[in-house]
């Protein structure tokens, strides 16, 4: 009898812990993104408004698009989160910070976790962008806005230390051809 009442207290333990882990899961899994992205750029005293793309790389991880400004500069940020069984929590973040005096378009690399990143502003009245390397290589990256028109390129390749950018309007006429040049070794 002794044996049975063992049996039947393990045995309720753990469905109680089965039951917990599906309960505690159901509510981790509906935990807001957004919500979790504004508490992180509170934590680095910026606001939500700063965002300009949110890019899911899987359901576990994504990269947050940021940007902040003073009179002459820019910042821009990404930050990597991810979800783990206590919510999405903050990995890391990169920033760089660039003049913006007349120029149509600007660029920095960065590295963070596994990607390669170029990002940067570029004019309001661009609406596409095409990237062509040396080696022949074509893409095509995402534009964002906040602050400033962003673009942003995550690499799944090697990245490229010069490039031509053509810059299209809406009607998909040639605004602007321009060569960029990174700097792959930052930060040093």
């Amino acid at each position: 009898m002794k044996k049975k009442k063992v049996i039947i207290v393990t045995m309720t333990i753990v469905l109680l812990i089965v039951v917990s882990y599906f309960a505690f899961q159901l509510v981790n899994q509906n935990q807001d993104i957004e919500k979790a992205i504004e508490q992180e750029l509170y934590e680095l005293k910026h606001t939500v408004e700063d965002i300009y793309a949110i890019e899911f790389l899987d359901n576990d991880r994504v990269l947050v698009f940021y940007s902040w400004s003073f009179p002459d500069y820019s910042n821009f940020g990404v930050m990597e989160l991810e979800k783990t069984w206590r919510g999405w929590q903050f990995v890391e973040a990169v920033s760089n910070r660039m003049e913006m005096k007349n120029a149509w378009l600007k660029g920095v690399y960065a590295e963070i976790g596994d990607y390669a990143i170029l990002r940067g502003p570029t004019w309001a009245s661009v609406a596409k962008i095409e990237i062509i390397t040396g080696d022949g290589r074509e893409y095509i990256p995402d534009l964002g806005r906040a602050e400033w028109q962003m673009w942003y390129l995550i690499l799944e390749d090697e990245p490229f230390e010069e490039a031509t950018f053509i810059l299209y309007d809406s009607d998909g006429e040639v605004l602007k051809e321009e060569v960029l040049e990174f700097d792959l070794n930052w930060p040093e």
